[in-house]
This record gives C-alpha cells, sequence and structure tokens, in this order.
C-alpha cells in the first residue's frame, strides 16, 4: 500500500508539508478523453423553451386539479421544475431546499443563503426567498421553532396567490410539517402522480437532451467494453462508467449493479473488488442520471476475454 511522501506534524502545525501522493498510482494515472462534440450538443439546447414548457407542463396539472399551487421538496421534482441542481444527493436524504409553484402566480424557490447565485439567470424563477430548513441536522433543539416558521411562510405563499383555494400538492413532507400546514388550513394533495404525468410527454429540447444523455451512456459503454480484461475488478469497471458520466456533465448513478462470475446470480448485487477471470459473464445496468439530469437505463452483458481475442456481447443471462 502506497503512503504519502511527507505528511502534517500534528504536535508542530507550523511545521506542516505538503501530503499529496506522487507514487505511481498518481504519476501514471492519466485523464479520460472528453467527446466536445456531446458537450457541445448539450449546450445548444435551448434551456429556456425547456423551462417554460416544462412550467407550462406543471401548471395544466395544477388546473386539471383546482390546486392552488404545488410545493416540491424532492429534487428530482426541484430539477423539473426549476432547471437547477443545488447538492441534489445530499438534499435527497437531507429535504431542506424546496419551490413553491402558484398555478397562477410566480415561482418562488427557496434556497440556502449560500448558494442563490447558482439560480441566477433562471428566466421561470420569478423570486428566490432563504431556505427555512426544519430537519435536525441544520435546525438541531430548534426543529418545532423552525418548523413553525416554515409553516406559515408556506401558508403565506398560498393564501397570497391561491385567490382562495387552499387546495395544495405536496410531493415530501415530514408527516409533523404536514400537520402543521394543516392546522393552518390547507389542504394537501399528494403531487407525486401529476408530476409523472407532466412528465410523461416530453418536449423537442427534453428529447434532444434525452439523445444526448444516451450518447453518454453508449459512450461509457464502450469504454467499459474496451478496457474489460481478466485482472480488472468489478469497482474499476464500474468507475469507468461513472467517471465518463461525469466527464460530461452527468449527475450519478442510481445504483452500481455490475457483477461478473459468480456473483452474477442472484442478480441485484452491487460493483465489488472481485478480480474479473478470464471467461468470466459481466453484466451491469447503467441507472445513469446523465446531463440535464436526462435518466438513461440500460443494461449489456459482456464476457471478459485476454485481451488480442475476440470480445463477445451476449444479450442475456
Amino acid at each position: 500500500m502506497s503512503t504519502p511522501r511527507e505528511f502534517i506534524d500534528l504536535e508542530r502545525p507550523g511545521k506542516a508539508e505538503r501530503t499529496f501522493r506522487t507514487d505511481s498510482a498518481v504519476s501514471e494515472f492519466r485523464i479520460p478523453q472528453v467527446d466536445h462534440g456531446l458537450i457541445d450538443r448539450y449546450e445548444s439546447i435551448d434551456r429556456k423553451a425547456l423551462r417554460a414548457y416544462r412550467l407550462g407542463r406543471l401548471q395544466e396539472q395544477l388546473r386539471a386539479h383546482d390546486y392552488a399551487g404545488i410545493l416540491l421538496a424532492n429534487p428530482i421534482n426541484i430539477r423539473y421544475a426549476t432547471d437547477t441542481a443545488d447538492m441534489s444527493v445530499w438534499v435527497m436524504h437531507s429535504p431542506s431546499r424546496y419551490v413553491f409553484i402558484a398555478t397562477d402566480g410566480p415561482m418562488i424557490l427557496f434556497e440556502f443563503a449560500a448558494t442563490k447565485h447558482n439560480c441566477e439567470g433562471i428566466e421561470t424563477i420569478d423570486e428566490v426567498r432563504t431556505t427555512i430548513p426544519w430537519i435536525y441536522f441544520l435546525a438541531g433543539p430548534r426543529v418545532d421553532e423552525k418548523a413553525a416558521l416554515w409553516a406559515k411562510e408556506i401558508e403565506d405563499v398560498v393564501r397570497q396567490y391561491g385567490r382562495g383555494n387552499t387546495r395544495l400538492a405536496v410531493d415530501r413532507c415530514d408527516p409533523w410539517g404536514a400537520d402543521l400546514l394543516t392546522q393552518r388550513g390547507l389542504q394537501l394533495f399528494d403531487a407525486q402522480p401529476f408530476t409523472e404525468k407532466a412528465r410523461a410527454i416530453k418536449g423537442a429540447q427534453e428529447i434532444e437532451q434525452h439523445r444526448v444523455s444516451m450518447a453518454v451512456a453508449d459512450l461509457g459503454i464502450a469504454r467499459m467494453r474496451e478496457v474489460l480484461a481478466p485482472g480488472i475488478t468489478e469497482n474499476q469497471l464500474w468507475g469507468v462508467f461513472t467517471g465518463n458520466n461525469i466527464a460530461h456533465g452527468g449527475q450519478w448513478e442510481e445504483c452500481q449493479l455490475l457483477t461478473s462470475g459468480p456473483r452474477t446470480n442472484p442478480w441485484f448485487q452491487e460493483a465489488s473488488n472481485r478480480v474479473i477471470q478470464a471467461g468470466d459473464i459481466v453484466g451491469f445496468d447503467t441507472d445513469m442520471v446523465g446531463p440535464g439530469g436526462a435518466l438513461s437505463d440500460v443494461s449489456r452483458t459482456f464476457i471478459s476475454s485476454v485481451r488480442g481475442r475476440p470480445r463477445r456481447a451476449i444479450s442475456a443471462i
């Protein structure tokens, strides 16, 4: 196992030295090539048109269900509604960022005070306010106090822009928060069914975004197939795919479903440090959230062979 060449002396902080590794695991590393054509295709998408289409789809659903508005805290839904992504994975388990969209009124994004600059220039966002997080990780012993402040502000925007309608669609809310809203006279309804219906019909820009994301996934798959050889681990191979996604502006992978040899059955095991052997079946699902948050999910199965010999792909196990 390699160790850093120089260390920090904790007993003498004034003598701190550089701690970066300089062994062959660093010096022989080569950054993967980026397909600039894919990046250019993504950047050429008319995002104003994409945002206008999505907002229209959501408000169409709100009118159809006679809601005053919608409160979204799921970062996937926030991304769809606002075209912004701020610490999405963290917010998935620490709900603290949310958006209110009035059926016939403004979109108000409640953002972290330190990250408001990330949503500048988004023309569909009419107002940005500072979020009031009331999870224990951020509020500590002041959860009740913060939750009450949050509930009052949500009630205020519903009454201000709901035109007397108190029917509010909500996608995610802990029970005590929901209880506070109902105590304030709001009627809560599940937002997830119609956010799914809104997303079901894609606009032209969304279709192009999915095509770009799928092209990124295809490139990652081809690169995995190219480097697949006996001696590498499942995690190494999966790292090729996920690194390719990030390098092209993608977001994350929902799973790490890649297994080889005897680990392919039963399925639904995640990648490990198992060393892939010659003749092993290697199967994986991409589960890739790519550029713009587009999901590209396909399955592929290869056979590991010695370099120089023909490699075969099989369609299913």
